[in-house]
């Protein structure tokens, strides 16, 4: 088995006082009441750290490739304000490592001291799961240095470039993976020396492959001096021309 996943997860705290005014107000048990609550004070919580930690652990993922391991294929760090149990959980070669971590801090910190937070507990985690599986350490810590000298600039482009009719200028698809957004841009370059003369933003998505994978169809060239990026559907198109 290969490990090649990595996620942050904000796991579901039941608050009591909730749950009991749910249930007053509701007139409802309480299997019910923490469902509401779940869905009312929690969920946009737990979706929102996903979205803003994955440009860190997408990042991870691309760096390391594959990591062999006996029997685990993803890590999900759960982030807990308290831990309660120190186990760690392998279900389905999903390992579940419980770190200690604080919402209110981690929402009230800029872009790049998110980044850092989240390359931290990934960190924090897989050491946990390194020690107690005898894996090596070393690799991971690797990729953990290689994004800080990367300044957790998370860009990558996408597929090959794709050469213009008139054969001048080759186009290419840049992604840059934020803790806000996911920006895709499209970029000319002179074939000759590969110099860029163009780029221009023409999509911004929510920073989740889901999102963003459905805008990545085709790349393709309109005449001599405009391209464009077809969505998987085909109903879409966004285009970028360069002056001449």
């Amino acid at each position: 088995m290969y490990l090649k996943g990595f996620n942050l997860d904000l796991p579901y705290i039941v608050d009591d006082e909730n749950i009991e005014s749910i249930m007053k107000k509701q007139k409802c048990e309480y299997n019910e009441a923490t469902k509401l609550d779940y869905a009312l004070n929690w969920k946009w919580k737990r979706r929102s750290f996903s979205l803003e930690t994955r440009c860190i652990t997408a990042m991870y993922e691309r760096l390391l490739g594959k990591y062999k391991t006996k029997d685990c294929w993803k890590v999900l760090i759960e982030c807990v304000e308290n831990i309660t149990d120190e186990r760690i959980v392998n279900v389905s070669g999903v390992c579940s490592v419980p770190i200690q971590f604080s919402l209110n801090d981690f929402s009230g910190k800029n872009e790049l001291e998110k980044k850092k937070a989240t390359l931290r507990l990934l960190m924090e985690g897989i050491e946990k799961l390194a020690l107690r599986n005898n894996w090596e350490v070393d690799p991971f810590k690797e990729i953990a240095l290689q994004i800080e000298e990367l300044d957790y600039v998370n860009e990558w482009t996408w597929r090959k470039t794709v050469k213009s009719p008139n054969k001048k200028y080759n186009a290419r698809v840049i992604c840059h993976h934020n803790v806000e957004s996911m920006d895709i841009f499209l970029s000319i370059l002179q074939r000759d020396d590969g110099t860029q003369v163009h780029l221009e933003k023409v999509i911004s998505e929510q920073p989740d492959e889901f999102a963003y994978a459905e805008h990545l169809g085709e790349l393709t060239w309109i005449s001599d001096f405009e391209v464009a990026l077809i969505n998987k559907n085909g109903t879409e198109k966004f285009s970028t021309t360069l002056e001449h």
